[in-house]
């Protein structure tokens, strides 16, 4: 506990006798009489005013005991040059004292400097064993200050901005009266000066607390206002508008703790460390081995001493009675223990973390995943508490599911302005590369707006298998089971332009380039897309819900496979060719056709344009017949089919769905 701060009375009493001698003595020199009028009464007041609340604020009367002489004499020089700013700053806002003398007012703040400079020298002399021996420590050293320049620039954009807005409410014009544009060039070299002075943009200042970040600016508009205030007294600068000068930089003062404040929570809370992308992240995170991907089946277990499906049910009954039976529908409860099962309700992945290890059966979260702040490390962190076979139970708030609430809560020509509103913020600013800094630092990631196919595509990325989903009160609840070892994906897509792991030539994986029309993610749900809906005409996946609206029509249109021309010049792909295939849709085929398309290179314009086959085993055959007349005939296949797939589609209008 810090000790109580003891002022040491007799010096109070000294340095007031002191400061009247100064008074006394100037006016006596400036005007030959002690008599007083009105005007130097109030200065005379104004004096010990400030002399008063400076002398306490500073603690400029703690016992000298302790205090070296340096720091001492420190404090004389800050508490006066404090005066001279405080004396100033009241002359010149107070219209009654502009009259006084500049010498009578400016020497008194000089004498009782002097005075006290005096009285300390003799005070050393007499008292020197009260003052202690003067420390120098190399820890006292400060780091060199890590200057945040965006700042700068923050400062030298509202300072101008606020002195034309002051000019504007007072002129009601933004056009500067005569030598302002003078003042204005004074104001920045006061604002930079002091800020340097103060280190008021270094970054470290931001890695405590709040205050510690914004009293550089406390500071430095203190001595912005003081030096104001001394500069129009000393040079009679009354012509310029006070509101111009001190409340230009009043309102900056307010902005700044608005602007730090912002800046504050973004060191605080975001810049925050990204979520788990990769196959090597993922390896770290669970420690991973290099083995077989698919868990082995679980093994017959003695007959349980407490099944959770009784106790499950009367946990749930309140929260929802269609959850239960949801979950009791697609999990055996009877064979799930009590003890092995988790119900949580949280967003936050440090919940999941106290868990114990590989003991869990069963994980229940009843909190919508949209508000964890990393998807990918919250499904991580549950699969490693899970048993191998484990299910996961969770729910998410998905971009359909968000409409379907909006629409039910508000009438039809606002809800949807309600639902785009939240989607830009919510969806589209977590995704724009600087303004979603500004997202995450004020949300922390909660209530993101997310897709059915993103989320999927996460817990599929993440070793589960989606067993089934249901909407209950527009909310999605799944059921996720721990089937397979994470992902070896080396990086899954996110961004515009997605890259693809396909089948080439001699059965090699190429990297293929393509616009996104799909989800996030979406690229680890072919599994779950076929076995839930299989195929539909042309080869597609029938009610394909990864599909963007966009996607649909840069399908149409080609547009998605733009980028694919930089692999037909990289040699990865020719013109004309059997369509590059990911490994889960490659295994539809027969053998005999996967050996069959390792001997020919893929190409940008698949045969399905020339045949225009309708059924999956159609495109087989389609894709047969082309690689048996290529080996045999390959320039005059190529001819062939390159005239069918381009009068198809130039005439007959052939496209992608």
């Amino acid at each position: 506990m810090a000790k109580p701060v003891r002022h040491n009375f007799v010096i109070g009493l000294i340095d007031f006798l002191l400061l009247n001698i100064a008074l006394v003595s100037v006016h006596l020199i400036k005007r030959g009489s002690l008599e007083l009028s009105a005007l130097y009464i109030k200065l005379f007041v104004v004096f010990y005013l400030v002399w008063l609340g400076t002398s306490l604020a500073m603690k400029k009367f703690k016992q000298i005991a302790g205090r070296t002489f340096f720091e001492a004499l420190v404090l004389i020089v800050k508490s006066n040059i404090v005066m001279v700013y405080l004396v100033s700053f009241f002359i010149v806002l107070w219209a009654h004292l502009t009259a006084v003398s500049r010498m009578q007012t400016f020497g008194v703040c000089c004498a009782l400097f002097l005075l006290e400079l005096l009285s300390l020298l003799l005070g050393y002399i007499i008292f020197k064993s009260k003052f202690t021996e003067n420390r120098i420590s190399s820890q006292n050293q400060t780091a060199p200050a890590s200057t945040y320049y965006p700042l700068i620039f923050i400062d030298v954009v509202l300072l101008m901005t606020i002195f034309l807005a002051v000019n504007y409410i007072k002129q009601d014009s933004f056009s500067l009266p005569f030598r302002y544009d003078q003042i204005i060039l004074v104001l920045y070299a006061l604002l930079f000066v002091s800020s340097f002075l103060v280190k008021k943009y270094d970054k470290k200042n931001f890695d405590s607390t709040y205050l510690k970040a914004v009293t550089p600016c406390i500071k430095a508009t203190m001595i912005i206002c003081g030096s104001l205030a001394v500069m129009v007294f000393a040079l009679r600068l009354f012509y310029y508008s006070r509101l111009h000068l001190f409340g230009t930089f009043a309102i900056l003062f307010v902005i700044e703790l608005v602007v730090y404040y912002v800046y504050y929570v973004y060191r605080k809370y975001g810049r925050l460390d990204k979520d788990i992308e990769t196959a090597d992240e993922v390896t770290a995170a669970l420690n991973v081995e290099d083995q077989d991907r698919h868990l082995p089946q679980e093994r017959d277990v003695a007959p349980l001493a407490e099944p959770v499906e009784i106790k499950l049910k009367h946990a749930l009954e309140f929260f929802s009675e269609t959850l239960f039976d949801f979950i009791k529908r697609n999990i055996d409860l009877s064979a799930i223990e009590r003890k092995s099962t988790a119900i949580l309700s949280t967003g936050e992945i440090e919940d999941v973390q106290n868990l114990d290890e590989n003991r869990h059966k069963l994980f229940i979260n009843l909190h919508k995943t949209n508000d964890v702040r990393w998807f990918n490390r919250y499904f991580l962190e549950i699969y490693g508490h899970l048993k191998t076979r484990g299910y996961f139970v969770g729910k998410v708030h998905t971009t359909t599911t968000r409409k379907k609430y909006y629409q039910a809560k508000y009438p039809g020509y606002i809800a949807p302005l309600f639902y785009y509103t939240n989607f830009v913020w919510c969806r589209v600013f977590p995704k724009l590369p600087y303004i979603k800094k500004i997202y995450f630092t004020f949300t922390r990631g909660r209530n993101r707006m997310v897709s059915k196919a993103e989320i999927f595509g996460r817990l599929c990325f993440c070793g589960f298998k989606i067993i089934d989903a249901l909407e209950i009160e527009n909310r999605l609840f799944f059921i996720a089971q721990k089937v397979r070892q994470p992902s070896s994906n080396k990086n899954p897509s996110y961004g515009p332009i997605v890259r693809l792991r396909r089948a080439g030539f001699n059965g090699s994986m190429i990297t293929v380039y393509k616009f996104r029309t799909m989800y996030a993610y979406s690229e680890f749900l072919q599994e779950y897309i076929y076995e839930k809906n299989k195929l539909e005409k042309g080869g597609k996946f029938r009610d394909d819900f990864r599909i963007t609206e966009w996607g649909k029509f840069m399908r149409a249109t080609w547009l998605d496979e733009l980028p694919m021309i930089y692999n037909w010049l990289k040699g990865d792909l020719k013109l004309f060719g059997v369509r590059p295939l990911s490994k889960q849709y490659l295994n539809l085929y027969t053998k005999e056709l996967q050996e069959l398309r390792k001997k020919v290179m893929p190409g940008l314009i698949p045969p399905f344009y020339a045949d225009l086959p309708e059924t999956f085993q159609e495109i087989m055959e389609s894709e047969l017949r082309y690689i048996q007349a290529y080996l045999k005939a390959p320039m005059k296949t190529q001819a062939k089919y390159t005239w069918k797939s381009s009068k198809n589609i130039l005439l007959n209008g052939a496209r992608s769905h």
